[in-house]
């Protein structure tokens, strides 16, 4: 049985799995969208800042999402922070209210979701300021609250991963390391203390967040990255399953969960990252599929349709991928980072009818010089374009936000 620190299951969580199919090159990012369509960098208004997640609000507003981190006496403190843009184009403001509203609770933002502008949810970590509740907000509209969600019994730490706001409530899916073992060590006078880490699920009732039970899995390491309803029994989680090194899927049919095997996606090394779901009800997933052979990484991409899953041929080029965004006549978009001899942003982009060919967008990268290692998070858009946010880390100093729109 493995054990793991306080904290170290939260690092594996966020740290970022696996499909066999040909590959195809991409292609000059002109080839996609029309010629002549080119990045404009906007100016995101906080530095010294990690920026996870994009949502459309509704009215051409767009939110983007993070923390900072503070050393404060010798501690380590996160604070969420959520940034506004009224429309394509113009400032970034930051929304000081969702900072103050989050008081004295130090954690990460690991992801936000918006069913338009009244129904806006951020979701983290547990913290000590909610009794080890795991940190989740709320905005109606009018104010922000933080909602706790509760964790396991015997759970000692916890993160949620991915939140999903959609018409029928809200979804939040991530991990929590809880207690299997304790035994006292007469010589060293403390607990040897034995964990299991596993995925968790809640769902808001209007009220409160409520566990909904998942399905037992043989291991002792797994957890979910992504959470989707399609409809209230349609609902769609993905993450990694420890036992198998592999991606790991599980779907809600409004009664219960239960894990899904789909063969060329879950039985291979790799794991889920994201999710994402068309307006016809295609479910897209996206991550990154670790070789056997030699080691190296290349992007997921798989899509689930009236048939169920099916891989997606993608570029030969060493990548992960954290973000995915439907877009209209059924194509997508996805950001991450590659993993060549740079660590650079990347934004590709697949569409019906292209013949399997993905289209390279050309994201510009925000720092081009040194050791700095570029990786986009996340990707919001629909017809008028795509806004795309990530960080730019260099050697030695703080992580610095860009933000990015087509």
């Amino acid at each position: 049985m493995l054990t793991y620190s306080r904290r170290s299951l939260l690092h594996a969580a966020v740290a970022t799995a696996a499909l066999t199919v040909a590959l195809s090159a991409p292609v000059p990012a002109s080839a996609l969208d029309g010629a002549g369509r080119t990045w404009a960098d906007e100016t995101a208004p906080y530095s010294d800042a990690t920026l996870l997640d994009l949502a459309d609000v509704g009215r051409g507003r767009t939110w983007a999402a993070g923390f900072t981190i503070r050393a404060e006496s010798g501690v380590t403190r996160f604070r969420p922070v959520v940034a506004e843009r009224a429309a394509p184009g113009a400032a970034w403001t930051p929304v000081p209210s969702a900072t103050t509203a989050a008081g004295e609770v130090s954690s990460r933002v690991n992801a936000m979701d918006a069913h338009g502008g009244r129904d806006v949810w951020l979701v983290g970590d547990d913290s000590a300021a909610l009794d080890g509740k795991v940190y989740t907000q709320h905005f109606d509209g009018k104010r922000w609250q933080v909602v706790p969600a509760g964790l396991p019994e015997k759970a000692d730490a916890g993160s949620l991963l991915d939140v999903d706001a959609g018409p029928g409530g809200a979804w939040a899916a991530g991990i929590a390391q809880i207690e299997v073992s304790r035994t006292w060590n007469e010589a060293k006078g403390s607990w040897n203390i034995q964990y299991r880490n596993a995925g968790i699920v809640r769902r808001f009732d209007g009220t409160a967040w409520r566990d909904v039970p998942l399905p037992g899995l043989p291991g002792d390491y797994w957890y979910l990255n992504a959470v989707r309803a399609v409809a209230a029994d349609d609902v769609w989680a993905a993450g990694y399953d420890g036992g198998s090194g592999s991606p790991l899927l599980m779907h809600y049919d409004g009664a219960s969960w239960q894990r899904v095997e789909a063969p060329g996606v879950t039985d291979v090394p790799g794991q889920a990252q994201k999710l994402a779901v068309s307006e016809d009800g295609t479910v897209w997933l996206v991550g990154e599929d670790w070789s056997p052979e030699d080691g190296s990484t290349r992007a997921l991409v798989a899509r689930h349709d009236a048939t169920g899953w099916h891989g997606l041929a993608v570029p030969d080029v060493p990548a992960r991928l954290f973000g995915v965004t439907a877009r209209p006549g059924g194509g997508i978009a996805v950001v991450g980072q590659t993993l060549g001899e740079r660590r650079d942003a990347l934004a590709w982009a697949w569409r019906p009818g292209s013949r399997g060919h993905w289209k390279d967008l050309g994201l510009p990268q925000p720092a081009s010089e040194g050791s700095a290692e570029n990786a986009a998070h996340a990707v919001t858009g629909g017809p008028a374009g795509l806004t795309v946010a990530g960080t730019s880390t260099a050697e030695g100093a703080e992580p610095q936000p860009f933000v990015s729109v087509r």
